[in-house]
């Protein structure tokens, strides 16, 4: 066996201090991709299916098959969204809130009967620009105040429809209301309708992570 030796004055390879950092940091990072990897196929193989929306679904709309599909996803499990494995049972259900295109089904945004009890009417009231209180949302319960020669009168009501567009020209928004049918004539003649808010609460379709 050869026995290597230096000599004096000879010179022996080492990295510099500026190598050795650079070759550790890239180990450093070729062992973060590739836990990075791991996780994420390891997170796929914790998907289940659920269902989602493949089109807006207004508030009171009826669901058919074309409305809906299932999609593969990792939620926590306090989120209560609708299994894959219900689709079929969700046809012929009603939105209770407008659903967006690409948003998942939660059960507590269906109901089995329409959004319009009997004995109810729906109005429109066009309402100015920037009067509707803050979290006014489907469902939620309203007082529609009506002011007239008389003096203001209540009328108790419900949002099934939010406005989804403004007249520009006049400033107006339209806003759906489900009232008594015995009150719908005097809501839908009256000039000056104000909505007040009567019970703020949380939207039941929110996704998770959305601003309240």
């Amino acid at each position: 066996m050869t026995d290597v030796r230096t000599t004096p004055g000879e010179r022996v390879f080492q990295p510099a201090s500026r190598r050795r950092n650079r070759i550790a940091l890239g180990v450093l990072l070729a062992a973060v991709a590739i836990g990075g990897n791991v996780f994420v196929y390891s997170s796929l193989d914790h998907a289940e299916p659920v269902v989602q929306v493949v089109r807006d679904v207004p508030a009171g709309d009826q669901l058919t098959a074309d409305m809906l599909r299932t999609v593969d996803v990792e939620a926590d499990s306090t989120v209560n969204l609708v299994d894959g494995s219900e689709l079929d049972a969700l046809v012929g259900s009603y939105a209770k809130v407008r659903l967006v295109s690409g948003s998942l089904v939660t059960v507590d945004a269906l109901q089995a009967t329409p959004l319009v009890t009997p004995g109810s009417a729906v109005v429109a009231i066009q309402v100015a620009e920037g009067t509707l209180p803050r979290g006014v949302r489907e469902r939620a319960p309203v007082v529609l105040v009506i002011a007239d020669d008389a003096g203001p009168t209540s009328v108790a009501g419900r949002v099934v429809g939010l406005p989804t567009a403004t007249n520009a020209a006049l400033g107006e928004q339209s806003i759906s209301v489900e009232v008594d049918a015995n009150e719908a004539a005097t809501v839908a003649a009256a000039d000056d309708v104000r909505v007040v808010l009567v019970e703020p609460s949380a939207d039941p379709a929110a996704q998770p992570g959305d601003e309240p």
